[in-house]
């Protein structure tokens, strides 16, 4: 399903994103593709000895946030090019916090995308949605050794709020995250 009331400009077509991107909301028949971007994803920030996503992020994790409608996806006649989880609530990162906000979780981008803005796009749609909703923030977090991913975000006007521990998804597993948001438009 589109979400046309926050589709701008002509969506993506390969090229660099300028004015938006054609965002729909994933179905489970989403979830192998979009797992398979995530370990593609985790094996570049592997490579990279970058410790952001070291162990796979299971397939019932990204069913669960598609069966919840939380999933969305930029797709090309090539497949997905994008993916991004984003909920209206985040208590396991960020606590009992009652300010209204849209947070971003699993933003990636398949390697063949990489370097169009697919990223950035995904972020400038998340804000588009939140204030379509009367968020006040964006919020996202990352692994808080990830200098240029913290740096990225940081660069697109988000603002690090602090640092926490947290579990990683589908396991027992503790990481450092840094946690940032951006106020709405």
């Amino acid at each position: 399903m589109k979400d046309s009331n926050l589709v701008a400009g002509d969506g993506y077509r390969g090229g660099m994103v300028s004015s938006g991107l054609d965002v729909e909301q994933g179905t489970p028949d989403d979830v192998a593709e979009a797992v398979e971007l995530l370990d593609g994803a985790r094996r570049w920030l592997r490579d990279r000895s970058i410790d952001q996503w070291r162990h796979a992020i299971p397939a019932e994790v990204v069913l669960a946030d598609a069966e919840r409608g939380e999933l969305f996806v930029v797709r090309s006649c090539r497949g997905l090019e994008a993916i991004a989880t984003i909920t209206d609530h985040d208590p396991e990162t960020w606590g009992a916090d009652v300010t209204p906000a849209l947070y971003v979780h699993r933003l990636a981008v398949a390697q063949a995308s990489r370097g169009h803005g697919l990223g950035q796009g995904l972020l400038g749609w998340a804000s588009a949605r939140a204030a379509a909703r009367h968020k006040a923030f964006v919020r996202l977090d990352c692994a808080d050794d990830n200098q240029g991913l913290r740096r990225f975000y940081e660069s697109q006007g988000f603002q690090h709020v602090k640092d926490t521990t947290v579990t990683a998804p589908g396991s027992t597993r503790a990481l450092g995250s840094s946690l940032y948001q951006r106020a709405a438009p």
